[in-house]
């Protein structure tokens, strides 16, 4: 599954005093993780603007505005992974690889969020809000197998209170095989907030269903506070980005930049995030691009198309993009039914309950002995 953790998405991790007050010093620097996605023409100017602290807040207002006019999503999409042995070379094709996603999203309220772990020191995803996804074909990397690829289909789902997954078919490409077996949880299924983020979209979006603490108009709201430590610790101006007048937020050594476009209710555009070495030399660790926008409710801009760039995750193998195209997107539904999140279970399936710790297959008795 290294291709699910690969592109697992990520939120706007605020590590400061004013956010958590568990977290120490050594975590003040801001933190963002979204892992969002693009190709490495960026046509970015290297000096911008500075944004006035005084505008900051006015800017924080506005952008909480766009990011709260979202209420239900549903998202048809495909995504796909292209390689290249070396970004160096113009003459070099990226190559599609089988790597595959094609599926039917949807999501209501705040989503997902970061929590502090005591336990394990570090963030935590958890999922708030309720989501539903429909895998109808994913091909990923095999592991601990003959053959390269592995194909299936799935759904996977949270109606606020229960997990539910449904597994539909597996195998290798071109020959899959009925699985028939499903799961019930009393949370929300790990996969939600490791898996689906890139392959529909959401990871690329202006962070609609995070909570707040989490989203850019929190950050913009606290660097408003020149005595804040993000104030010290960001940059904010205004730049174009491939062209479009956005607002730049980088880190104070420049390492992260996300690109922000006020006329499309601040979008994302872009991100990029390099290592910088002690000898001055810089790497491109993941670059973003988001190629088409589109206007799924009033004032909501939703990515359509994004590509994304990223290192070689081990020495020895090519770079990667991650190509994102949504094929319908349907916003703000005043018919919107959240009985869909309650993914069903078809007859014949056999069920782990992990909540009366049972098994059954549907339409049978749930007491009768399972093999």
């Amino acid at each position: 599954m290294i291709e699910r953790v690969f592109f697992r998405r990520g939120a706007l991790n605020i590590m400061l005093e004013e956010c958590r007050q568990p977290i120490k010093s050594v975590l003040l620097l801001v933190v963002f993780f979204l892992l969002l996605i693009i190709p490495i023409d960026v046509q970015a100017k290297e000096q911008g603007s500075v944004v006035a602290t005084k505008e900051l807040k006015e800017l924080a207002e506005k952008i909480k505005a766009a990011e709260n006019g979202l209420s239900n999503i549903k998202i048809e999409s495909d995504a796909w992974v292209e390689t290249k042995t070396s970004l160096s070379d113009p003459c070099e094709p990226w190559q599609r690889t089988p790597i595959y996603w094609s599926s039917t999203a949807w999501f209501t309220g705040n989503w997902s969020c970061q929590r502090w772990s005591e336990q394990s020191r570090m963030f935590e995803r958890h999922i708030e809000g309720k989501a539903r996804v429909d895998v109808h074909d994913e091909v990923l990397e095999a592991q601990e197998s003959v053959f390269p690829y592995g194909e299936l289909s799935y759904s996977v789902g949270f109606d606020g209170q229960y997990g539910r997954t449904i597994y539909k078919t597996g195998g290798r490409p071109g020959k899959t095989y009925p699985h028939k077996e499903g799961k019930l949880l009393p949370y929300a299924p790990e996969s939600l907030a490791i898996g689906p983020a890139g392959f529909t979209g959401i990871g690329f979006s202006l962070q609609f269903f995070e909570s707040e603490i989490y989203k850019f108009s929190k950050l913009f709201e606290l660097a408003s506070d020149p005595n804040s430590k993000i104030a010290a610790e960001l940059k904010f101006t205004r730049e174009e980005f491939e062209g479009i007048e956005c607002i730049k937020i980088s880190s104070k050594f420049g390492s992260l930049m996300y690109w922000l476009d006020p006329s499309h209710g601040f979008a994302l555009r872009g991100k990029k995030f390099i290592d910088i070495y002690e000898d001055g030399h810089e790497e491109l660790v993941e670059l973003v691009k988001v190629t088409k926008l589109k206007e799924v409710s009033h004032g909501v801009w939703w990515p359509v198309e994004v590509s994304h760039v990223s290192r070689p995750y081990e020495h020895g193998k090519p770079w990667r993009r991650f190509v994102y195209c949504a094929s319908n997107v349907v916003a703000n539904d005043p018919n919107f039914d959240e009985s869909i999140f309650t993914v069903p279970f078809p007859d014949g399936y056999l069920i782990d309950d992990q909540v009366a710790g049972i098994k059954y297959r549907v339409g049978e008795d749930p007491n009768a002995p399972k093999k």
